[in-house]
Order: structure tokens, then sequence, then C-alpha cells
């Protein structure tokens, strides 16, 4: 009995001695690594989902974002275009020639099967995602429904879509998510009406 205490005591005070002596090693190499992977988040735009956001309206953020092409029909098609306006405005519209600040309202119906087609007609890099609320950077994308993200923008002159499915009621917007480019004006109102 009294070895095996001696063992283990002894065990304890090596134990200590390990960590007296790595102690500030180990901190420091897990400061530099947090430090690391936070500056890899912010430069990378990583995002990580809302809390309860996954489960109501899809994941955030993403590459083409919406399901994947061929899976679902549309119910309803949405052509948009987007480009920069005089006085250091951006807007969207229903027409090339008919670009407004803010965007125009959009509506669907819950339950739908909504395509939004992007069509850049700036000189500038733009996108479009459904969000939560227009912000200057990281906006909360929902429905995953994001065309164009801001690592990765619609090219002067290019186009992109999306279709997701419009799973939740309610007044939402969209917006260029292109750091500061919502802000300016490129954004709009995307309604999803109850269903029946």
């Amino acid at each position: 009995m009294m070895a095996e205490h001696g063992q283990a005591g002894g065990l304890t005070e090596r134990l200590w001695e390990l960590a007296e002596r790595y102690y500030i090693p180990f901190t420091v190499l897990a400061a530099i690594l947090l430090w690391v992977g936070v500056m890899g988040a912010v430069l990378f735009d990583i995002q990580l989902p809302q809390a309860g956001e996954q489960a109501a309206l899809g994941p955030a953020g993403g590459g083409g974002g919406g399901l994947p092409p061929g899976q679902l029909q549309p119910d309803v098609v949405i052509t948009i275009y987007g480009k920069e306006l005089p006085g250091g405005k951006f807007g969207f519209g229903l027409s090339p020639d008919e670009i407004t600040s803010p965007g125009p309202e959009l509506r669907v119906r819950q339950g739908q099967v909504v395509e939004i087609r992007f069509v850049n007609m700036g000189k500038l890099r733009h996108g479009l995602a459904v969000v939560q609320s227009v912000e200057k950077t990281n906006p909360t994308i929902l429905f995953n429904a994001i065309v164009g993200p801001p690592n990765n923008p619609i090219a002067p002159g290019g186009e992109g879509s999306v279709i997701f499915v419009a799973s939740q009621a309610g007044e939402f917007y969209y917006q260029c998510p292109v750091p500061n480019h919502g802000p300016k004006g490129m954004w709009g109102k995307f309604i999803v009406e109850p269903a029946g």
C-alpha cells in the first residue's frame, strides 16, 4: 500500500514539475493558434451559422448557396439586375433600365421554390443574398440564398443564379454581400407571404 502511494506521489510531483516547466510555452502556443484562427476567419470571410438559424432557415453563407441544380423546379423565377448609380450609390432593378436605390420589393409565398437570377450590369463586382437585415459586412444569409458571395462576387457583365425554398414567412431583405455595398443602397425588401 505504501509503495503504491509513494509511486502516485512521485508521479504527481513529476506532473507538477512538467506543468511548471512547460506552462508558459504551451500558453504562448495556444494564444498564437487562437490568433491565427481568428485572423484566418477574418481574412477569408468565414461565417459561422447563428444559433437556431440552420434548422429554421437553412445553412448560412456558402459558395453558390441554395439547392443543387435540377433538384427542384422553381415555382418563381426572378431576374434582378445590379450596378453602380450616380452619386456613389448602388442599386438593383427588375430591368437593366430601371435600377433604383434601394431596389424593388420582391414578394414570394412561403414554401415556394424560388430561383433568383442576378445579372451584374456594373463596372464593379457585385452579388445578391437574401438576408435578415442590411449590414455593412457579413450579413446573416437566409435560406442559403446567395449569388456571388463576398469572397467571389460576380464580375462585371457576369451573372449567376440560386434556387432555394422560401421556408419561413416574414419580412426580410436582399442585398449585395460585398462589404459596404448594401448600405450604399444596394438592397431591397424580400417579403415571404404566409402559405395559404
